[in-house]
């Protein structure tokens, strides 16, 4: 018999253990954007959390049954996502941001008929419940606004808090099914398992030196893997609390860091930037911070402006949705080598290779591909789309990333840039293909191209080029507006230029190397000037 550092563990034995040992530590801290603190000891959130796996059980909700959450940061996602699990049911979190459109695709690509959402996105499923053939509407924080739409609360309130079946859960069964924008227009559906699930949180801990009682601080969105896999498994793993931003704040987030005692939170470089932008606070270096957990490039004056301010130290990492963790880190002691993101973490490995799949000698950049096991350290697929998983994982358990990076001679892993046609917008990524989709869906846009260009805040701002029609008398302010009807908020372009024509290759494409090639040399005549 072999195994790992996960064995058979899965969420729920994973959850129901560390209740059992730190019952009465505080798990959450909930910090609203009015900075309202409300707190839930381990007892308290599972007896929320059985009540409400008990509650999905009365609905008919089946093993192996996806059901999607449209929820922001709030406790109730925490309470749904560990309830969903005790039933081996899967967890579909969607983008808070998403309109009826994008919502929608994956509501149809996972057959998906109920959902948990809230007061801010009700309406949206109210009102199109027949077109979606949504079974279920279950909504947070409101009591029983109409009678097809249940009430989370209210109907857990008569619930036992002791699980009433049973069900036999692996950890090699779906968990959680994480959708991540790339390159294509339609977001891919990141299958993890519980052993993914919880092979991401030990293997955190380890990385960021976090022990029993530690606080762990995030902002992060719950939709996304930082906050699953850096912030609230972690902390489960090892019996701390996790303190839950509602919405971060430049204003306020170094100040609840502080006021909360967090050892650990996670950044990345649009926080800090915009953290450095604010006043300077006499108490800003005396807090309990050990480490800052750190993703997305910093140059080296922002880095050492950065650490100095608030006397913290950024471990610099790499990783994606599809890798479960960080499958590079900075070491906790010693030389990080920065601009570097760290040498392969336990049970990965890393090489580069170039566009016909050969290794390449240290020093030289090509594509980081990352080796692990599928569905333990790396994820099992893509939802429904196994040609999208034979491209990114390949016979020989080789993660192909799309980025580029090189290792040096020791081993170092230097990451470059992501692929050619992602926006990397303050964290979120934007598919330049999905929103020429929306743009050119308007009668009066012949045809449109979108690229990202520098945003020395946001990373990458997105820029759309676009043809009308010869009459056309569309203005920027509508097409803006057009596009906020379609699009989350951080996909709709910021910049807008109208051009005659693109340049296009022979079989009729944009060459969006161009437009990018041009934007580079407009930017170095600026700085020139």
């Amino acid at each position: 018999m072999t195994t790992d550092i996960v064995g058979s563990r899965t969420l729920r034995s994973q959850w129901d253990e560390t209740v059992k040992f730190y019952a009465d530590t505080t798990f959450l801290e909930y910090v609203s954007v009015e900075d309202v603190t409300t707190r839930f000891t381990y007892r308290e959130m599972d007896r929320l959390v059985k009540q409400t796996a008990n509650f999905f059980l009365s609905l008919g909700v089946k093993k192996g049954e996806l059901v999607a959450l449209h929820l922001h940061n709030t406790p109730e996602y925490m309470i749904c996502w560990l309830a969903l699990a005790q039933i081996g049911a899967v967890s579909v979190p969607l983008n808070e941001h998403y309109r009826l459109e994008e919502s929608t695709y994956i509501l149809g690509k996972c057959d998906i008929h109920r959902i948990i959402t809230e007061s801010r996105t009700l309406g949206m499923y109210t009102e199109n419940r027949a077109a979606l053939a949504l079974e279920t509407i279950i909504a947070t924080d409101v009591s029983a606004p109409d009678g097809d739409t249940l009430s989370l609360y209210d109907s857990i309130r008569t619930m036992p808090d002791v699980l009433t079946e049973e069900r036999p859960v692996t950890t090699e069964d779906m968990a959680v099914i994480l959708f991540t924008s790339g390159t294509t227009r339609h977001p891919k559906g990141a299958i993890y398992t519980h052993c993914n699930v919880v092979y991401g949180g030990l293997l955190h801990v380890a990385q960021m030196g976090m022990s029993e009682g530690d606080r762990f601080l995030s902002s992060m969105p719950c939709y996304h893997m930082d906050f699953q896999e850096m912030a609230a498994m972690p902390v489960i793993c090892s019996g701390g609390t996790l303190i839950m931003v509602e919405h971060y704040s430049a204003r306020r987030f170094w100040r609840q860091v502080y006021e909360h005692k967090a050892h650990f939170t996670d950044t990345m470089s649009i926080m800090n930037r915009t953290m450095l932008l604010q006043p300077e606070e006499p108490w800003e270096k005396d807090h309990c911070l050990k480490q800052i957990y750190f993703s997305m490039g910093l140059s080296d004056e922002e880095k050492e402006r950065f650490e100095n301010r608030f006397r913290v130290s950024l471990l610099n990492s790499y990783g994606m949705t599809e890798t479960v963790s960080g499958v590079t880190c900075a070491p906790l002691t010693g030389n990080k080598n920065w601009p570097s993101v760290g040498r392969p973490a336990l049970s990965y490995e890393i090489k580069i290779i170039d566009g016909q799949g050969n290794e390449v000698a240290p020093g030289v950049p090509g594509e980081i591909c990352v080796h692990g096991v599928p569905g333990r350290s790396l994820i099992a697929g893509y939802y429904k789309d196994e040609e999208a998983t034979a491209r990114l994982l390949d016979a020989d358990g080789w993660l192909h990333s799309g980025d580029c990076g090189y290792l040096d001679e020791n081993g170092w892993l230097f990451f470059i840039e992501r692929c050619d046609h992602m926006i990397k917008r303050a964290g979120e990524n934007v598919s330049s293909i999905e929103v020429e989709c929306v743009l050119t869906s308007h009668p009066q846009i012949v045809d449109a191209a979108v690229i990202g260009i520098f945003d020395p805040i946001r990373d990458q701002a997105v820029k759309a080029f676009i043809q009308l029609l010869p009459d056309a008398t569309l203005t920027e302010e509508e097409i803006t507006a057009y596009c906020s009807a379609r699009l989350a908020k951080f996909k709709v372009p910021t910049v807008l230029e109208f051009v005659t024509d693109f340049p296009r290759t022979a079989t009729g494409k944009i060459k969006k190397s161009l437009l990018k090639r041009r934007e580079e040399m407009n930017k170095s005549m600026e700085e020139q000037q």
